[in-house]
């Protein structure tokens, strides 16, 4: 293990420190599995995909229903669900604050998205809601509040106090901000 199980409350530098540090491999697991999960379900049914760090498309054309769409467009939301989940129930039993992360980053990254569905692009859920002739924030919002409890409960099991979150908040944006700009850099040139 990375530190040894703590029961009280205590959390030394050295927890933030694998904490922040963390954040490297759960980022890598978490937009890689997202955006794997849109790729894996539109080669699944049958398009030609390409992937990047932070974003899937179709290769060519377009999807031959909504409903195909919508699949490929909840893939990633649907995994990182499942994510929370299993961080949460990861979190609970192994008491390590480095493990947050796995967990904080499923709630960042959907709240992030929902913002930017807000300001600019509809992301997976809001293109969802618009699919379904709901308003833009309906499913993101629904998605948003599903990993904030998850996050929520972990946070309290943990008691990873306002440090933690700050620290969590930190090393999230530092993470997305690598991860968005080397995608930009590398495929987007």
């Amino acid at each position: 293990m990375l530190a040894e199980n703590r029961t009280n409350t205590t959390w030394r530098s050295k927890d933030y420190s694998l904490l922040a540090a963390s954040f490297i491999p759960a980022a890598i697991l978490t937009w890689g599995i997202h955006e794997g999960a849109h790729w894996l379900m539109g080669t699944a049914l049958g398009y030609d995909m390409w992937i990047t760090f932070n974003q899937v498309g179709l290769a060519q054309g377009s999807y031959t229903s909504t409903g195909h769409q919508i699949l490929v467009s909840m893939a990633g939301p649907f995994v990182t669900w499942i994510q929370a989940v299993l961080a949460l129930n990861y979190v609970r039993q192994s008491q390590q604050l480095w493990s947050y992360s796995f967990l904080y980053l499923t709630f960042w990254t959907r709240a992030v998205a929902m913002i930017i569905s807000f300001l600019a692009n509809a992301n997976d859920e809001a293109r969802t809601s618009l699919l379904l002739d709901l308003p833009l924030w309906v499913v993101p919002l629904l998605s948003v509040a599903f990993v904030f409890a998850l996050t929520f409960l972990g946070s309290r099991a943990l008691k990873v106090g306002w440090k933690g979150n700050v620290v969590a908040y930190l090393a999230a944006s530092l993470v997305t901000a690598a991860i968005v700009f080397s995608d930009q850099m590398l495929f987007m040139g």
